[in-house]
């Protein structure tokens, strides 16, 4: 794989910062560490809504809010061909922990987080999205 060097200007005290966080992270080098961060961003910034993603969707509810677990039932049957996988695990006797593996357009993800988090019940919860075409640019 062919490298270009570049430098960088960075305040003293946010490079020690980094460098601390590379040292307890095990990240071998500075230029691994920057690498991985341009990736992050590339993915994360990613605009084309039929990019094919993989995500996850994590949410903490309580259960026993009325008719939501119901609700979350019909969601998950009405969009099975996006939720590849569900992780149920009860935290307390009030709540529960959901994380589900997600595939699919990036939009039609985005929607499907958006109509799970906005349910009564549904506490806290965030999708994280992988577009899976820049990660297959990036990797190349």
């Amino acid at each position: 794989m062919e490298l270009e060097r570049i430098s960088l200007a960075i305040e003293p005290d946010l490079l020690r910062k980094f460098d601390l966080l590379l040292a307890e992270s095990g990240v071998p080098n500075r230029s691994e560490a920057v690498r991985d961060l341009i990736r992050k961003r590339l993915v994360e910034e990613e605009e084309d809504p039929k990019a094919e993603s993989a995500a996850t969707l994590t949410l903490v509810y309580d259960h026993d809010t009325r008719e939501l677990a119901d609700r979350l039932v019909e969601i998950g049957h009405e969009h099975h061909a996006s939720i590849l996988s569900t992780l149920h695990v009860h935290l307390d006797h009030d709540l529960c922990l959901e994380v589900m593996a997600l595939r699919g357009k990036r939009r039609d993800l985005r929607r499907l987080a958006s109509r799970v988090l906005g349910l009564k019940g549904v506490l806290h919860g965030g999708l994280v999205v992988s577009s899976l075409d820049v990660l297959t640019e990036v990797a190349r």
